[in-house]
């Protein structure tokens, strides 16, 4: 029986081939296409037929596609082209792909501004120019490349599901009805950078209403309380400044949180550890909504500062199965420590033993002619160290370790920059040898490196944030 060839996959203006579905966001539905004119990957986004309508709908739609043609910055898709078919308008825009910051979790507070600073500049630029911007969510954070991210609007989510993600970083004034003011969305990323350092959200839940009932009680988290053994004021005042709960005491816009953040990074270059870290690490107290936890204040807001308790500090002494539990700790780790001591004293003993042996028998065959056995070290032939122990990798230099998680690898690239050509990918874990740098290129700082893939020597550049010292 003859099967009938496949359709051919519909052209969007005899240019756009669209591929497939990707899911669909408040305005439209996304889909993968591939602009056949230029060899390239696209997104097209086209108005939702359920929508066509509702004018008012309609013309945001175009708006949005109209300011994001403007709003040039690295962290926006860029938009390509735009028309209309059958009365649906369209969008054909650069196309995007990679995790979003929610499921990547904590991060550290370098990476964390790294990824924070290009968001605050997208925002900063919408503003600038009266564009609109997608909601600040960490699900609308694309991680596209090393030290890169996109700010878009998640397609894969559910409608009820959007509402009550944006809802998890509403400021007061918006839960309260105001409309919304150039400091509301500074609130909203104030919310984004805890989350950044935390890997959790301030509030969080799955109904609406929970969530907005949460946020009136909501008190956020410290610095000290996020990252309690870093110490950097500038950071912990921008955080607070940038989540206040009046408006006006707020950056006034993204702009100004921009010109903060710059300040805050200069500073982290320096030492940021406490000097005298406490032994443990204080939680953060979070509620349930809908059965999740979530960090809340068991003080109203509007309740008087004169009616609130004392913060009391260690004043409860642990439970006894918590002492217990702190002191098998401590007693097994010096008996870590004391096995080591002694690991190492007789280790000492063996080297000083044979460079006494050593010694004495060139003395000895010296006066007698007498040759005495000396040790020998040579490893077996089927043990072999490895190159970056040996010296294969060769050359001084440091020894790094590539830490890129869970992610496929860590690209390797012939020049530093965001921009440059990927000339291999360097698995998790994979030790390699520095060379030079770092070299700060894009606001990245960046290493030239040499080691080993399956055997071939390679040497390029890689993101210093993702690999770390052997020691």
């Amino acid at each position: 029986m003859a099967h009938s060839p496949a359709p051919a996959a519909p052209l969007l203006r005899d240019r756009y081939r669209i591929e497939e579905r990707l899911g669909a966001t408040r305005l439209a539905v996304i889909y993968r296409a591939y602009d056949e004119q230029v060899q390239r990957p696209t997104l097209v986004a086209l108005f939702r037929k359920d929508l066509i309508a509702q004018e008012a709908l309609r013309r945001r739609f175009v708006a949005e596609a109209q300011s994001g043609a403007r709003a040039l910055h690295p962290s926006l898709v860029q938009v390509y082209d735009s028309g209309e078919i059958a009365g649906r308008p369209f969008v054909v825009a650069e196309y995007v792909s990679g995790r979003t910051l929610r499921e990547l979790g904590s991060l550290t507070v370098e990476v964390a501004l790294l990824y924070f600073r290009q968001i605050v500049g997208a925002v900063a630029a919408c503003q600038a120019s009266g564009a609109l911007h997608p909601p600040i969510s960490s699900a609308n954070i694309l991680v596209v490349d090393e030290g890169r991210v996109k700010l878009v609007e998640n397609w894969s989510m559910a409608p009820a599901e959007r509402s009550a993600d944006i809802a998890c970083y509403r400021a007061p004034e918006r839960v309260a009805g105001h409309p919304p003011v150039a400091a509301s969305v500074v609130y909203s990323l104030g919310l984004l950078l805890i989350e950044m350092l935390t890997g959790r959200r301030v509030v969080e839940g799955d109904a609406l209403n929970a969530i907005l009932q949460v946020q009136r009680n909501v008190a956020l988290p410290t610095l000290t309380d996020v990252r309690p053994h870093v110490y950097l004021p500038s950071l912990a005042h921008m955080i607070a400044r940038a989540t206040a709960p009046d408006p006006s005491q707020r950056f006034p816009d993204a702009t100004a949180l921009s010109q903060a953040l710059d300040d805050v990074r200069r500073v982290t270059s320096s030492t940021t550890d406490r000097l005298s870290p406490r032994a443990s690490t204080p939680s953060v107290p979070f509620a349930a909504v809908d059965g999740r936890e979530q960090r809340v204040s068991s003080t109203p807001v509007d309740r008087p500062a004169s009616a609130r308790p004392n913060r009391r500090i260690d004043a409860t002494p642990p439970s006894n199965s918590t002492a217990t539990a702190a002191h098998q700790s401590i007693m097994h780790g010096a008996r870590q420590r004391s096995l080591g001591a002694l690991i190492a004293m007789a280790a000492l003993f063996v080297v000083v033993g044979l460079g006494a042996y050593v010694l004495t028998s060139l003395a000895i065959e010296g006066l007698t002619n007498i040759r005495l056995p000396r040790p020998s070290f040579t490893l077996p032939e089927h043990v072999s160290l490895p190159d970056w122990l040996t010296g294969v990798v060769d050359g001084p230099g440091e020894v790094l370790i590539v830490t890129i998680g869970d992610v496929e690898g860590l690209n390797l690239r012939d020049a530093p920059g965001l921009s440059t050509r990927v000339i291999a990918l360097l698995p998790n874990g994979t030790r390699v040898r520095k060379l030079e740098g770092p070299r700060s290129v894009d606001d990245v700082p960046w290493v030239r490196v040499r080691g080993e893939i399956n055997g071939r020597p390679v040497e390029g550049w890689v993101s210093q944030l993702y690999v770390r010292s052997e020691e």
